[in-house]
């Protein structure tokens, strides 16, 4: 008798032991994911959905730990910072990232938060009637900073239409709100906006859409993903990379062709206002304009080093870059060729 009670003391002390352990061992675990710490653009718009689907739950699914998030509102401080190393992967104007690397800043690019962009230039179509109106002096365009792809965008669309930048007014201004604020105002005369602020501008005045890019160029780089070439350096890191550029290409390819895939994002996490409770009328043509006809999704990642190559001198006429950059150094696209090859 004495024996079968050690014996079922000792299965109860097993089976206890095994039931207090077993969360532990699973605190563990978890503790052991890889958590990636990333800086993102302080807002989420519609083009910017899949990469939050991404970041925030094909990750996720792929075994990693939630990321830690910093939102940082200006591009060009994350490019800054990730020279720094103040963060792993950073969400970066794709003129700033370009010219870090000119100026022989440790940054890479290793792929793309989306294809094209859905900012357009829209007017005043009382003070703008033809491109040569630019030249005056009070037809003032406003823009983010001097020198990012937005500056690079309009200049080339100017420059095509034969006005230089140089003899346009050009006012540096933060936000598109702010500047689409300034336009209603009359206070300038030209701004690029995103595509959905364009139309409610047009219904409030004689204002016109003049520039759209992914009608003037088969691609156009806006926003990069960027890392510090010594990060690139660890073997661990390079795996979460491709792992990462994996799940951004998954989320590109479910939200192209899966309005539902869309909205769910959308609703949970843009920063729009009324963004949770967009009823399907007003946001399925957001989604078609950008899956379709903005192509703002690669299936394939969209992301070549050729296809940066056919826009540098796009960037140098526009004084964005001098011509000493080493595009081999600035690019990396192995990562997101790594993760095309793994997904098939």
């Amino acid at each position: 008798m004495r024996g079968k009670r050690r014996e079922t003391l000792k299965g109860l002390t097993a089976a206890l032991a095994a039931s207090v352990l077993a969360p532990v061992s699973r605190a563990v675990r978890a503790q052991q994911k890889r958590s990636l710490h990333l800086e993102l653009v302080g807002y989420t718009l519609g083009i910017h959905v899949p990469q939050l689907m991404a970041v925030r739950q094909l990750m996720l699914e792929a075994g990693y730990a939630e990321p830690r998030i910093d939102r940082i509102e200006s591009m060009q401080v994350i490019a800054q910072s990730i020279i720094g190393g103040s963060a792993e992967l950073g969400d970066a104007d794709v003129v700033s990232a370009l010219r870090a690397s000119e100026a022989k800043a440790p940054l890479t690019v290793v792929g793309l938060v989306y294809n094209s962009t859905d900012q357009v230039l829209i007017v005043n179509a009382d003070k703008i009637k033809s491109y040569a109106d630019f030249r005056n002096p009070e037809n003032g365009i406003a823009l983010n900073d001097l020198g990012d792809f937005i500056y690079v965008l309009v200049s080339d669309a100017l420059a095509r239409n034969g006005v230089d930048i140089e003899d346009a007014t050009v006012i540096q201004m933060g936000g598109s709100g702010s500047r689409m604020n300034a336009l209603l105002a009359g206070r300038i005369a030209a701004v690029p906006i995103h595509y959905d602020q364009a139309a409610d501008v047009m219904k409030k005045g004689n204002y016109k859409i003049l520039v759209e890019p992914w009608k003037q160029y088969k691609r156009w780089f806006s926003e990069v993903w960027v890392a510090n070439r010594k990060w690139l350096g660890d073997q661990a890191n390079q795996k979460a990379l491709v792992d990462f550029n994996k799940a951004t290409i998954k989320s590109f390819r479910q939200a192209t062709k899966d309005y539902g895939y869309f909205a769910e994002g959308y609703r949970k996490y843009a920063t729009v206002p009324g963004h949770a409770d967009i009823p399907d009328a007003a946001l399925r043509p957001i989604w078609e304009q950008l899956a379709t006809e903005i192509g703002a999704w690669p299936a394939d990642g969209g992301f070549k080093l050729e296809y940066f190559k056919e826009l540098l001198p796009v960037y140098q006429h526009a004084k964005a870059l001098k011509g000493q950059l080493d595009l081999n150094l600035a690019i990396d696209a192995r990562y997101v060729d790594e993760a095309l090859q793994q997904l098939g």
